[in-house]
């Protein structure tokens, strides 16, 4: 148990506080007092201004959702607003391209994609056979 822990089981004792103060004249028991009643009314302001602010807070909610009340809004037509203008993916976007490339059987076939991650088994393929990377094959810049 540490010094702050040991402390605090000692002041919220009666027991234990009677034998910590037993040999302390009164005046100085008023001081300890005293200065524990400042700290408590310390605590007290605090914490009303904590209940204040959430108050405040609470009645300016209200009011804007009165407002939207009054508009005709609700809570999912701000939903709506919010989309397309900010992105959950972390990390950088990739640049997308078109890609151009030829089967086996000889059709031309076209695919969006990215010059790194996962292709098609018949993109990949055509890369053997002919030797080229992926960049050679695009067409255009997504």
């Amino acid at each position: 148990m540490n010094i702050f822990e040991e402390s605090l089981s000692v002041l919220k004792s009666k027991v234990q506080l009677r034998k910590l103060f037993q040999d302390m004249h009164v005046e100085d028991i008023q001081r300890v007092i005293s200065r524990i009643e400042s700290i408590y009314e310390e605590k007290l302001d605090a914490q009303k201004e904590v209940e204040q602010e959430q108050q405040r807070k609470r009645e300016a909610i209200e009011a804007v959702l009165k407002e939207m009340q009054d508009k005709g809004l609700d809570i999912g037509d701000l939903a709506v607003v919010g989309k397309g203008t900010e992105s959950n993916r972390k990390g950088k976007t990739r640049q997308r391209y078109q890609f151009e490339y030829q089967t086996e059987d000889g059709t031309t076939v076209t695919w969006e994609g990215a010059t790194t991650g996962r292709i098609p088994a018949e993109f990949t393929a055509y890369l053997k056979r002919t030797g080229k990377e992926r960049k050679d094959c695009i067409v255009t810049e997504l």
